[in-house]
């Protein structure tokens, strides 16, 4: 039997991504402490929770525990950024080019209005703003319609990345 992050790095990476993001999240909120992720993952399977208190001893081994990202991750996260380059250069991926082309305006805009300086990749840009909008979701804020229909082609970015991660690196 595989793990929760497992599954969603097989099936789609910038899902998998958010989860680990959302559970670095949880566990500075748990205080990294084992009895209380044992209490919120009562009903989970084993290996989930292993796994995530290996992901908390992971972070505070690599000072972790206020903010950033383990390595494995931001090792992910290059991995897309040159996958993006890739799709977007020497592999020519048409649906990958038109579906950034499309939510291009909305990332410069995004990062604009919301990060803080700094030139981003277009990657790390589509990764902020997915995991605000599930973090809003999360708190059960409302969502603008105007903001819902913003992020729709970031979705479809997202998506057409992990179709190519599948195909490049897993030959799917």
């Amino acid at each position: 039997m595989s793990t929760t992050a497992a599954q969603k790095k097989q099936s789609h990476i910038v899902e998998y991504v958010l989860y680990v993001w959302q559970m670095e999240d949880l566990l500075r909120a748990a205080g990294f402490s084992e009895s209380v992720l044992v209490a919120l993952f009562q009903d989970q399977e084993g290996e989930d929770l292993k796994w995530l208190v290996d992901l908390g001893r992971q972070m505070q081994a690599e000072q972790k525990s206020e903010s950033g990202h383990v390595s494995d991750i931001v090792e992910v996260q290059t991995e897309l950024a040159l996958l993006h380059d890739l799709l977007m250069g020497p592999m020519e991926d048409e649906v990958y080019v038109s579906a950034f082309e499309t939510a291009e305006p909305v990332l410069r805009e995004f990062e604009v209005q919301k990060m803080s300086e700094g030139m981003r990749h277009p990657t790390e840009v589509m990764l902020t703003a997915l995991y605000g909008l599930l973090v809003l979701k999360m708190k059960k804020e409302a969502i603008s319609l105007e903001t819902q229909a913003a992020m729709q082609p970031i979705r479809e970015m997202a998506n057409a990345l992990a179709r190519g991660h599948l195909r490049v690196y897993q030959g799917r």
